[in-house]
């Protein structure tokens, strides 16, 4: 019996474990120039060793780009260690964007952006004119 009750106490501390919001991470979401959630955008997070030499004491960081794609709800969550990162945005059809995030001890960096209709897909699609395009 105490054998039955430590295996469930193991399953139940793994799975706590797994569910956990991740300590350090990028989140956000990603809409277009009214608000709308767009689904399948590209954000791509490149760590900047360059935070160190501008006094960032915990960058981190990863070696290797991290690829994550926002959901239906145009959200996203990129799991990385504290450091100091470049964030890239894309969707197609949309003016892609870059930012600087930095990612401290024991925090989640919030990116949220905006996209704007690129300016020369609305002039293929017929010169439409999309208000807040650049």
């Amino acid at each position: 019996m105490s054998r039955s009750i430590g295996a469930l106490v193991l399953v139940f501390v793994c799975f706590v474990c797994l569910s956990a919001d991740p300590q350090f991470a990028i989140i956000g979401q990603i809409t277009d120039s009214s608000g709308a959630a767009i689904a399948s955008a590209r954000v791509l997070v490149h760590w900047d060793s360059s935070g160190s030499a501008v006094g960032l004491t915990d960058n981190i960081g990863v070696k290797q780009d991290l690829l994550v794609v926002t959901d239906a709800g145009g959200r996203y969550s990129a799991n990385v260690p504290a450091g100091f990162y470049d964030v890239f945005v894309s969707a197609p059809a949309f003016t892609p964007i870059a930012a600087k995030v930095i990612v401290k001890q024991g925090q989640k960096a919030i990116l949220n952006a905006k996209l704007y209709v690129d300016p020369l897909v609305s002039k293929e699609i017929g010169g439409v004119q999309i208000e807040g395009a650049r």
